[in-house]
């Protein structure tokens, strides 16, 4: 064989060397190893998640405030480089992320941070306005980002449902060992109740052992009776009567549940009735709930938003309101962020924020329904329904929404559970038979 015949048959047997791309697709690329796991951009996404939660819950594991400091904002400088860079990395491996969907299942809430943007700049930069809801309205616009960074194969979504019922269980644990250590007779997770209490529901829910189930749910009852808060006893009872009648629920035959639901309900209507009536008759032994100074809080909001209840302040006015205690004059918010939100929102802000907030709850229930056949994507979703409601009952009563970190916390959850939950719907309703089960291993 001659020297050019023998030099093209090793030319022609050379392997084309594929494309080259960048490092961001790289770090994104959704096949090979991330298949079986994070990606490289996944997980510096969950790292800056876990900071987050370790800023809110900073109170029980390092004895301060870190979301009230000058660091505060510290996880947003991380967070935005990240989302930006894991974006590009899914629209350059042809995963681009569908921010169309994403609007459309979280635009009330985009139009309320369009809106306290709008009010907050004119406030700081007009008014001289020092505490706004500039910090409200950033958070929140991230929203739909966090949907969209989701990846949209179904199984792979089972490991981001992963990632946070681990970083849920080690940080709830983490915050009762610090509680326990720091007990001194007063509340270490105040305004963390929901965090803790869902963490370990998260934890019970996933987990199969009966054992481990047990364990939890004793940390779970122990870190409300350390804590001494009635938003923690009332998240704690809300978790033991889900965990009753869910039971009760699978133990059923198809005809029998709908009598037990309106049982079901009927029992826990009573069981509130009788929690109540033992309150208002040992109130003294229970912690008070600064009821007064809610109270006058809540009037003076109350009485701000009847004089523009339409369109409240517009956001042009302070997060804080002067408030008298003794001989101190204190400039605090409300200490319910609802409130707030109807006082410098008025009834447009509260409609979008409600509305939205349900569009999310919805989209989230019918994924608990569409993933019955997954274990853990369905105990993902019941367990982050459930932290959506605890979540809602807190900042109720307590002012959240103006933190950083927990804004993170908060909106980050329920954009990641939006984003699973639209990719397991989507494929559930692909599927010919009604029965469809999301693809996963079962345990």
């Amino acid at each position: 064989m001659s020297l050019a015949s023998t030099l093209q048959q090793r030319w022609s047997q050379r392997r084309v060397p594929a494309p080259h791309r960048g490092p961001a697709a790289r770090m994104a690329e959704p096949a090979g190893v991330a298949a079986r796991g994070l990606c490289f951009t996944e997980w510096m996404f969950f790292s800056v998640f876990a900071l987050a939660l370790l800023f809110a819950v900073s109170t029980p594991v390092f004895g301060t405030k870190l979301f009230i400091t000058g660091i505060s904002h510290a996880p947003l400088a991380l967070l935005g480089p990240v989302l930006v860079l894991h974006l590009v990395g899914k629209s350059v491996n042809g995963s681009a992320p569908f921010l169309g969907p994403a609007l459309g299942a979280t635009w009330p809430l985009v139009a309320l941070g369009l809106f306290a943007l709008v009010g907050s700049l004119l406030a700081k930069y007009e008014y001289r306005v020092i505490d706004t809801y500039f910090s409200f309205a950033v958070y929140t616009l991230l929203l739909p980002l966090y949907v969209a960074a989701v990846p949209g194969q179904a199984a792979r979504v089972r490991h981001w449902a992963r990632a946070v019922i681990v970083l849920f269980g080690v940080f709830a644990l983490a915050s009762l060992a610090g509680e326990a250590i720091r007990y001194q007779g007063s509340e270490a997770l105040h305004e963390i109740e929901y965090l803790v209490a869902s963490g370990f529901f998260l934890v019970y829910l996933a987990v199969r052992h009966w054992g481990v189930k047990v364990l939890v749910l004793v940390l779970l009852v122990a870190a409300a009776v350390l804590n001494r808060k009635l938003t923690g006893y009332i998240i704690t009872v809300l978790a033991l009567v889900h965990v009753a009648a869910s039971a009760g629920w699978r133990n059923l035959l198809p005809r029998s549940r709908p009598l037990y639901a309106v049982v079901a309900v009927v029992l826990t209507l009573l069981l509130a009735a009788v929690l109540g009536l033992l309150y208002v008759e040992f109130r003294q032994y229970l912690p008070s709930g600064n009821v007064d100074v809610r109270l006058r809080q809540y009037e003076a909001a109350w009485a701000a938003f009847l004089k523009s209840p339409i369109y409240g302040y517009a956001f042009l006015q302070g997060s804080g309101e002067d408030f008298r205690e003794f001989v101190r004059l204190l400039n605090i918010p409300t200490h319910s962020d609802v409130l707030d939100i109807l006082k410098h929102g008025g009834l447009i802000g509260l409609v979008l924020f409600l509305w939205g907030y349900g569009k999310l709850f919805m989209l989230i229930h019918r994924a608990v329904a569409a993933s019955r056949n997954d274990h853990l994507l369905h105990a993902y979703f019941v367990g982050l329904r459930f932290f959506q409601v605890t979540a809602f009952i807190t900042f109720l009563i307590n002012p959240l929404l103006l933190k950083g970190p927990f804004l993170i916390v908060i909106w980050g959850n329920l954009g990641i559970a939006a984003g699973i939950a639209m990719c397991v719907l989507r494929d559930a309703a692909s599927s010919p038979t009604p029965d469809h089960a999301v693809p996963g291993p079962r345990r």
